[in-house]
């Protein structure tokens, strides 16, 4: 999740400082954005895009949840889309392509294996519902497909690993699964450093034996099945990385989710798939790397990778409830942020829609607009750690952004309410 990072190691001088940023002395009217805003329905994705990311302001939020499946749904329709990534661990993700794919299980419970409790929701199952019920209309190669782009957690990913070791090479299979015993969700938040290590050394060797066996194995499976199995034992050693050795956790974790972007799209395209839809945090999908100095996020490293085949969809809130992490107890509970202002949701809050699209491009047609967007702003950004001291000033839950650097559209939500967790 994208923690609120902006506090945590800041001095007191820069917060101040940083509370007080975001504000452009706007003189555009309401009616002025009002003229370009569209309905979400009316969504138009440029020639040539690849890559479609839609990020959330907060990840407690049942709008953005239900926004996920809106834009998803209009680039199935519309554009061909096929394939949905999520903010999600990998190889919990697999369980829900599982589910969507086959129908093996129920909704509730593949949601439950993506491994955050932000996803543990009602709305979230109603999205993987919609999925499913999607394919069962369609041809097999017309199917959508759910993957996670994070690698955050084991389990998922050692199931998947050793599965197709046991497959492949099973006089390998009790070895292997010992020497990764160390790894697991369970003590992942508190694991020791030199058992972390101790598994790290082990992901490492494994890979190393599949790559030598690799002709073999996909004589005795296929190219596709080898290839995911190496994704999942890659899993398992970027999340040993981040956790047992002296990295930048925020930079290298953008960094491999951008990887592991760049790898769903390139393992799709084998397929006749040329095309993806992303999900996560605005910070992660946001192309401009605002939130941090010397961090450079998954969007911006997308932005680079793929240039103008990579459109970024922001979201904004003037009221806020969401659920969160409480940072003091650490229980999941309900906070509140009332009239959040920037110069664009200040105009927002006047007209009478509650969810609007704008297109940045668009609006830049207007002179008065383009200079507004291309000044910073203080736009919402709340993770999965909040407490009633982020809400003292600004900088607790918003970041100081370029919106036409950051995005090519944002979506507008009035009044963002909780989402429902599941029991």
């Amino acid at each position: 999740m994208f923690k609120n990072r902006v506090l945590a190691g800041v001095v007191i001088l820069s917060i101040i400082l940083l509370s007080f940023t975001g504000c452009s002395g706007n003189t555009v009217s309401s009616d002025t954005l009002k003229s370009y805003l569209q309905e979400v329905s009316e969504i138009s994705i440029p020639d040539g895009v690849s890559i479609v990311g839609l990020g959330e302001a907060t990840h407690g939020n049942k709008e953005f949840v239900q926004l996920k499946k809106d834009v998803f749904s209009i680039l199935v329709k519309n554009y061909g889309y096929k394939v949905f990534a999520l903010e999600g661990d990998f190889g919990g993700c697999q369980v829900v392509n599982n589910y969507i794919m086959n129908g093996t299980g129920t909704a509730e419970e593949a949601v439950k294996e993506i491994g955050f409790a932000i996803y543990k929701t009602q709305e979230m199952v109603d999205l993987v519902e919609w999925i499913k019920e999607y394919n069962t209309s369609v041809s097999d190669e017309e199917k959508l497909r759910f993957y996670g782009f994070d690698m955050q957690r084991y389990d998922n990913n050692k199931a998947g690993l050793m599965s197709y070791i046991k497959k492949v090479d099973s006089e390998k299979y009790s070895d292997y699964d010992t020497s990764l015993a160390d790894l697991n969700d369970e003590t992942v938040f508190n694991q020791e450093e030199k058992k972390i290590k101790k598994g790290l050394k082990a992901i490492e060797n494994i890979m190393s034996e599949m790559e030598q066996n690799k002709d073999s194995y996909i004589t005795k499976s296929s190219q596709s099945e080898f290839d995911m199995a190496y994704q999942y034992a890659l899993c398992i050693k970027e999340n040993a990385i981040l956790r047992g050795t002296n990295v930048n956790y925020s930079e290298v974790r953008d960094r491999f989710m951008a990887q592991k972007v760049q790898w769903i799209l390139a393992y799709e395209e084998s397929q006749g798939n040329e095309k993806l839809f992303i999900a996560g945090h605005n910070g992660h999908i946001e192309k401009s790397s605002a939130s941090l100095v010397g961090y450079t996020s998954m969007g911006q490293r997308l932005k680079e990778a793929y240039k103008e085949k990579y459109f970024a969809i922001g979201t904004e809130f003037y009221e806020n409830k969401f659920l969160c992490r409480d940072g003091s107890s650490g229980e999941r509970v309900e906070f509140s942020i009332k009239n959040n202002t920037n110069d664009l949701i200040k105009m927002y809050e006047e007209i009478d829609k509650e969810i609007s699209f704008l297109d940045i491009r668009r609006a830049e047609e207007n002179k008065e607009l383009k200079k507004l967007l291309s000044s910073k702003q203080s736009m919402g950004n709340i993770g999965d750690e909040f407490s009633s001291m982020s809400k003292v000033i600004k900088s607790g839950y918003t970041i100081s952004m370029i919106p036409k650097d950051a995005y090519n559209a944002i979506i507008f939500v009035k009044n963002a309410t909780p989402t429902t967790m599941l029991k």
